[in-house]
């Protein structure tokens, strides 16, 4: 365990294993709940079905197979809802977009990444309804297998930055102005509904940045934080300071934007 290309093997291993299973669910009558606490106001987007739990189940059982010393971190089931500062840990989010899962919209993913002293060291994210597979070590970041980089766009007509993770259910008005704002100085804006398979776009190049107000739970951000890094891009809280797990908000962008998206996200807020 002491290459960091094992920890990128692994990752793509656990996250193939358990995104294939997902994929055999996916456009099937599903059981829906809603997650969160009681008295907790729910939104549409806050579902989960057997399936989740069941993809995070093999998840784990590759993971505890090849790495049993690590510590496991995942939205699902029992496992561990913090990122330890010492040591491994693999944090797990089984279907990432949930809300497009269960509608039978393609961008969800199956996300893996490892972390040691509570940074990330590699990732994997797969889009199983797209059959796509984003990867990184260390070193750079990979779509199926190839080489990618986040883009070179600078502020204009031809950006397209994404609000993710909105606050919970109930009064927008603030965020909703926020993002009319983003919307009048970028090309456009999109919401995928997916944290994850949107940071993958920006890693790959497809979109520019993206923003949430929100501190992002670690299984909504890392494998697409370490996955923009490796690929030449930025992230970090609305004040510029580098993003960790521990940050209360996220700006990841290709890094020429991300001046003018920092001052476009103060509105968020």
């Amino acid at each position: 365990m002491s290459q960091e290309n094992d920890f990128s093997e692994i990752a793509a291993a656990a996250a193939t294993t358990g995104a294939e299973f997902a994929r055999s669910n996916f456009e099937t009558k599903l059981d829906l709940e809603n997650k969160g606490e009681s008295g907790e106001p729910m939104g549409p987007a806050d579902v989960v079905t057997e399936t989740d739990r069941e993809t995070q189940r093999r998840v784990v059982e590759v993971l505890t197979e090849r790495d049993s010393a690590a510590t496991i971190v995942g939205e699902e089931n029992n496992a561990a809802k913090t990122v330890p500062e010492t040591g491994r840990a693999w944090v797990i989010d089984p279907i990432d977009g949930t809300f497009n899962f269960v509608r039978g919209l393609h961008y969800w993913t199956t996300s893996v990444a490892a972390t040691i002293d509570g940074e990330p060291v590699a990732a994997c994210s797969v889009l199983p309804a797209l059959n796509r597979t984003y990867s990184a070590n260390n070193t750079a970041a990979f779509l199926d297998g190839d080489p990618i980089s986040v883009s070179d766009r600078t502020v204009g007509q031809s950006t397209t930055v994404a609000p993710i993770i909105p606050p919970t259910y109930g009064d927008r008005s603030v965020y909703g102005d926020g993002v009319g704002d983003m919307f009048r100085r970028f090309g456009t804006t999109v919401r995928l509904c997916s944290a994850q398979a949107t940071l993958a776009l920006i890693a790959r190049g497809a979109l520019d940045g993206a923003v949430t107000p929100q501190r992002p739970n670690p299984w909504d951000s890392l494998a697409g934080v370490q996955l923009i890094r490796q690929a030449g891009g930025m992230v970090t809280d609305l004040d510029g300071e580098r993003w960790t797990v521990d940050s209360d908000s996220m700006v990841a962008s290709n890094g020429q934007i991300h001046e003018e998206l920092l001052d476009a996200a103060k509105g968020l807020r």
